[in-house]
């Protein structure tokens, strides 16, 4: 497999991070669960256009996309140098083993440095013993920290 090409994705990309973030929902919840990509796509394109948090790293290899990175950059942070977030970390099944997701990890490093800041956090899910050792392995520091979370589509947090 060629060397793959790691670069921030834009509006014009959003099909192909549509596409892979509609890959991770099947990986993960499965077809049950994943949103369609039309709906996907729509979000995408609405996170790119409204320029909230979030952005898209994409790998592509001969010109197809099969890695990507949903993250985000934030503010404070350590003596106020920030962070960059790393939502999401995806390879299709096919690059897998090709050191994508690594080539990916180091991309992030590189464009977290040129903005200042000074390190990077993401989680996995406790089960995930396969990102966890891959994380570990690029030299990621397990933390003991502990991650909350409010179900919105509950009522927490109404205010009443």
């Amino acid at each position: 497999m060629p060397q793959p090409l790691v670069r921030l994705a834009t509006l014009e990309d959003a099909a192909d991070v549509a596409a892979l973030v509609r890959a991770v929902d099947l990986h993960y919840v499965g077809p049950e669960v994943a949103q369609a990509l039309e709906p996907t796509q729509e979000m995408v394109e609405r996170s790119m256009r409204e320029q909230e948090g979030t952005r898209y790293a994409l790998a592509y290899c001969d010109g197809h996309p099969v890695g990507l990175a949903c993250f985000a950059v934030l503010r404070p942070g350590f003596r106020l140098s920030g962070l960059l977030f790393v939502k999401e970390l995806f390879v299709e099944s096919q690059a897998r083993g090709q050191a994508v997701g690594a080539l990916l990890m180091r991309w992030l490093a590189d464009h977290a440095r040129a903005q200042g800041l000074t390190r990077i956090d993401l989680t996995t899910d406790g089960t995930n013993t396969g990102a966890q050792a891959f994380y570990e392995r690029l030299g990621a520091e397990r933390m003991n920290k502990v991650f909350y979370r409010f179900n919105l589509s509950t009522d927490v947090l109404t205010g009443d």
